[in-house]
């Protein structure tokens, strides 16, 4: 049985009093792809088992946005049939072998929430979404 470790995200730098706080990032991953309508974000997530191999991630498996961004997310599903769940904030969406689901979301609180691929979670199929 293998462990999986996460290590929190870094905290944010302290402000300093007559310096104006940093602007929430842009979006984290390489799957960063442009913007949608309204200035919000789009990115494509790979729901993978690369090859068959039995090795379950989420490409990206951690993400970084801004209170009240809105996000269009591409879910791309290599070989087999695969969730992207994130309960805290009510997201559910299946997605077949090799199929494609894109759904809008805005995130309104700021937190650090865990996405899960519920079939796969116990291989270790699972990201974080963290909002500042």
């Amino acid at each position: 049985m293998l462990a999986t470790f996460w290590l929190p995200a870094p905290p944010p730098p302290p402000e300093q009093p007559g310096v104006s706080p940093t602007p929430c990032p842009p979006a984290v991953g390489d799957a960063v792809s442009g913007q949608v309508a309204g200035g919000g974000t789009q990115i494509s997530v790979n729901l993978e088992d690369e090859n068959g191999s039995g090795e379950y991630e989420f490409d990206p498996a951690w993400m970084t946005f801004c209170a009240g961004e809105t996000v269009e997310f591409t879910l791309t599903s290599e070989t087999e049939y695969h969730t992207f769940e994130v309960d805290d904030l009510g997201i559910f969406w299946e997605v077949e072998a090799e199929d494609t689901q894109t759904f809008t979301f805005t995130f309104d609180e700021p937190g650090e929430y865990q996405i899960v691929c519920e079939p796969h979670r116990w291989q270790g199929m699972l990201g974080t979404i963290i909002v500042r």
